[in-house]
């Protein structure tokens, strides 16, 4: 049984034809659920709680990489599979190859079923990547420690393993989601009007599967997934195939 959360920018009307064909095209493959549309007054976590209840199997996120995070968070913990459907870009869906809007569909009839890590920071979970923007920062990986040393440079933990910067993507692996391993990347950035990563030779890659991340003075700020917010020391660690998410032939691991 099927969960279709439709985040809540989905409701403008200009969506409508997009979201028309989606609906025709599940149809089509018969693999139509219930949709649950949400707005200010219905909880995300509370339609999935009930869903699951009465039989979910499949909770199927609809919308852009914040929506796929929120959803991710919450069934965590539970038996079911994940799927998405991205409108518009997402970095998330390029890394799991699911393509666009209704050609998704055809991904998900398909069933391709990996079990992913993901990376978890004190309660809450995380599918992409924690960010760091400021460099008065200490990685404790309890046999040693390092710091940037450089004053601009970024710290991220990656998890589905490719830095992010100006919306695009760097094809190179950094971390590999089903490995059991998170990593922590120390990128230099060029100064300027618009911040741009340097070429990734000139980074710091260092796998783990624990690490406290702390500060030399005041507490720092760690961004996860572009909106939970975090204030250090915090302690970053690996949940090993933790989420079971449909997958596409054309995924990027």
């Amino acid at each position: 049984m099927y969960l279709y959360i439709y985040d809540t920018f989905l409701n403008h009307k200009k969506y409508f034809n997009v979201l028309s064909r989606l609906e025709n095209r599940l149809a089509d493959l018969e693999i139509k659920g219930k949709i649950s549309r949400l707005n200010i007054l219905k909880n995300m976590k509370e339609v999935i709680e009930d869903g699951v209840k009465q039989g979910v199997e499949t909770v199927v996120a609809v919308g852009n990489d914040l929506t796929f995070s929120k959803i991710v968070n919450i069934i965590a913990e539970m038996n079911v599979t994940l799927g998405i459907i991205p409108i518009g870009k997402s970095k998330i869906a390029e890394i799991l190859g699911i393509p666009e809007g209704e050609a998704a569909g055809d991904v998900l009839a398909q069933r391709l079923i990996k079990k992913i890590d993901l990376g978890k920071i004190n309660h809450q979970y995380f599918i992409d990547s924690a960010t760091i923007d400021n460099t008065d920062v200490i990685l404790d990986f309890e046999k040693f420690q390092i710091s940037p040393t450089c004053k601009n440079a970024v710290v991220s933990i990656c998890n589905l393993g490719f830095l992010t910067t100006n919306q695009s993507i760097y094809r190179e692996r950094i971390s590999i989601p089903t490995d059991g391993l998170l990593e922590a990347v120390i990128a230099p950035i060029k100064s300027g009007l618009f911040k741009k990563i340097k070429a990734l030779n000139k980074q710091s890659i260092f796998p783990f599967k624990k690490i406290t991340v702390g500060s030399r003075a005041e507490p720092v700020t760690v961004t996860i997934d572009q909106q939970a917010v975090f204030k250090t020391p915090v302690e970053v660690a690996v949940a090993p195939k933790k989420l079971k998410v449909i997958v596409g032939s054309n995924r990027l691991f």
